[in-house]
């Protein structure tokens, strides 16, 4: 990352259900002296570090040298991989400690089952060193299904300083998740981040700073009364259920980034031809993505039918979170996870197909569509709250003019809190933003019908 000589400071407060979650992003202008000024005065009698033997050593020699100096310091290291990936037991800190968590998405996962030895929860300072953690699983309270985690205090800082020992591709596919917030749950800022997006992945740090703040107030607006993200906070699971399917790096596959990217084409391609989205957000679900240099389809090594059988393990419909519109979540039986029939699936997962998936493939016969069982309304989400945007807006549509761009220069609304705080964090308005570089499921429901379509009809997915 390049010397960036003006400081970023952004401060946010983060109310979820219970838990209340200070966010802190910084950059530059001593922030780390800051750090260490904050750890001291917590006064604590130790402190318990939390963190992944894989993490860069620049990173953690840093940090653990502010730690010893405000207090005793010991290292925890939780299981990140295997079996006990996700950890069902607790971690146990000594009594009177202070945990902090210094890690990627596994260390912030880890860092909610942190317990004293009677059972209590310590105070808790998340230090996430990936853009992902930063903008997602750091801003989360959720143990699991319905679970809420709360600590007694909680503090996120993202020092973007730690973003320095990432590749641009690491940065890229970090940046996905950003996407899936505009796409799911802040529609009116799809103008405003699209213009600022880079396919290579080579950004400004006050420019992931104001896309980290995006994401902060989005979980602020679904979050606060969803903590366990079971409400209209499962918006933030879109695309998820793809990309949990598609094989990580250790199995011989891609970044989970990259996979998202892919479950939010798939996602959108479902919706489509379920029925629910028309062509003009799918339309806008590609370019986002492509502005953001996203991953278009699975590599040569993945065959679709291998995701399509992890989707389905067995049954004949997957639960995916789907869209009407842009920042309109389809609700199924009061739950934002629908069932989604096989043969849409294969139809969906067919868009993603490299070329040698898809030549050579008789086409798919037409879907027949299969009425829901009940009625289905929207899910609250942030455009549902009627925060403006630039341009017209058709239930929560994307902020743009007709005829005009993503990547047109966007008009900002001054009621636009999201979009203010875009600036806020710029310090400039979205023409002049910065061009520098950065260097470095639960099953479906009993008896539900599956999500059909009667829409065109792409090639089968082939079991070659």
């Amino acid at each position: 990352m390049p010397v960036h000589t003006s400081p970023v400071a952004i401060d946010r407060s983060l109310l979820l259900g219970p838990a209340r979650l200070s966010v802190q992003v910084r950059c530059g202008g001593g922030s780390m002296d800051e750090l260490a000024r904050l750890l001291r005065a917590a006064g604590p009698e130790r402190i318990v570090l939390v963190t992944d033997p894989a993490l860069p050593r620049a990173h953690g020699a840093r940090v653990l040298r502010l730690l010893d100096a405000a207090a005793p310091t010991g290292v925890l290291w939780p299981y990140l991989s295997g079996p006990d990936a996700r950890g069902a037991g607790p971690l146990v800190a000594a009594d009177g400690a202070l945990v902090v968590a210094l890690g990627g998405t596994r260390v912030m996962a880890a860092s909610g089952r942190v317990r004293y030895g009677d059972g209590g929860r310590p105070p808790l300072v998340r230090l996430p060193t990936t853009l992902r953690a930063m903008s997602d699983t750091a801003l989360s309270v959720a143990g699991g299904p319905g679970r809420t985690v709360p600590a007694p205090a909680v503090l996120v800082r993202a020092q973007l300083e730690f973003l320095r020992t990432l590749s641009p591709g690491a940065v890229r596919a970090g940046v996905v998740t950003v996407v899936r917030d505009v796409l799911a749950a802040v529609p009116a800022s799809a103008g405003q981040v699209g213009f600022r997006l880079r396919p290579d992945g080579r950004y400004d740090p006050a420019t992931l700073a104001s896309f980290i703040a995006l994401s902060v107030e989005a979980r602020a607006v679904l979050g606060c009364h969803d903590p366990g993200g079971r409400g209209p906070a499962a918006a933030f699971r879109y695309g998820e259920q793809v990309a949990r399917a598609v094989p990580g790096p250790g199995a011989g596959g891609i970044p989970y980034g990259d996979a998202l990217a892919l479950g939010l084409r798939v996602a959108a391609r479902a919706a489509r031809l379920s029925g629910l989205m028309d062509a003009a957000d799918e339309a806008a679900h590609a370019e986002l993505l492509d502005r953001a240099g996203a991953v278009r389809t699975l590599p040569s090594g993945i065959r679709p039918y291998e995701v399509l059988d992890r989707l389905l393990r067995g049954r004949e419909s997957a639960p995916m979170v789907l869209l009407r519109g842009l920042g309109e979540p389809y609700a199924h039986h009061g739950r934002l996870l629908a069932p989604v029939g096989r043969e849409v699936l294969e139809a969906a997962l067919g868009s993603v197909a490299g070329v040698a998936d898809v030549t050579a493939v008789a086409p798919m016969a037409p879907v027949t569509a299969v009425a829901p069982a009940a009625p289905a309304a929207p899910v609250a989400s942030v455009a549902a709250q009627r925060i403006p945007g630039p341009g017209p807006s058709r239930g929560g549509a994307v902020g743009v003019a007709p005829g005009a761009s993503l990547g047109d220069a966007p008009t900002a609304s001054p009621g636009d809190p999201l979009g203010a705080s875009l600036d806020e964090a710029l310090g400039t308005s979205p023409q002049k933003a910065p061009a520098a570089s950065l260097d470095d499921p639960p099953g479906a429901s009993p008896g539900a019908s599956p999500v059909a379509s009667s829409a065109p009809s792409p090639a089968l997915i082939p079991r070659t």
